[in-house]
């Protein structure tokens, strides 16, 4: 479940020298807020200021767009006092930084992936796309030059995280082989997503 929304700080409050709308006394503040979007409450992005104006004396608060056009003007020179925060934006910082953690470390298990294929050893596990929805593990029994024996797994799962929990599931005995070049060629369209080795 995805918890987002908006949200709205007061960046800056003043006493101003318009007459309250209401009461007409002179005990009028504003205030300056800033709205940002935030997701799981991170602030993500600003999305705006906004005014709304105070009067001590008869406690009435107009929103920004019921003001009187005096009131406004108040409102508009407050306005241009106050930045927009650096930590409203620190959701997309939050986002950037996961995005590039996950590049990077994809194309580091990519390069190690790649590396191990011509050197694979013996209980060595393949983590294996078999289709879109299909996902399984395959054990190394032995090598012989450039094919690689294997078992494979008795079990399946729909989703490449669900991996980790078939690794204390049962293997089949019938032994299975590949070659290298087929194991490169199958690395080559992303279906070997991982090797571990102990």
């Amino acid at each position: 479940m995805i918890i987002y929304g908006t949200k709205a700080k007061v960046l800056l409050t003043e006493a101003v020298n318009d007459s309250c709308p209401n009461c007409n006394t002179h005990n009028l503040y504003m205030n300056v807020l800033q709205k940002w979007a935030h997701i799981f409450w991170i602030p993500t992005f600003p999305i705006g200021k906004t005014g709304v104006s105070q009067c001590t004396h008869c406690q009435q608060t107009l929103q920004l767009k019921q003001m009187p056009p005096s009131l406004k003007l108040s409102y508009d020179n407050l306005k241009l006092q106050t930045k927009t925060p650096v930590w409203t934006f620190s959701g997309i910082v939050v986002i950037a930084g996961i995005f590039i953690f996950a590049t990077i470390h994809g194309k580091q298990n990519a390069e190690r992936i790649t590396k191990l294929i011509p050197a694979l050893q013996k209980n060595d596990v393949l983590h294996l796309k078999l289709t879109d929805n299909a996902y399984s593990l395959s054990k190394v029994t032995r090598i012989n030059r450039d094919t690689v024996f294997f078992v494979n797994n008795k079990y399946q799962t729909d989703r490449a995280s669900g991996l980790n929990d078939l690794k204390t599931k049962e293997y089949d005995t019938e032994e299975r082989f590949l070659t290298v070049a087929d194991l490169k060629a199958m690395n080559s369209k992303d279906e070997v997503l991982d090797i571990d080795r102990d």
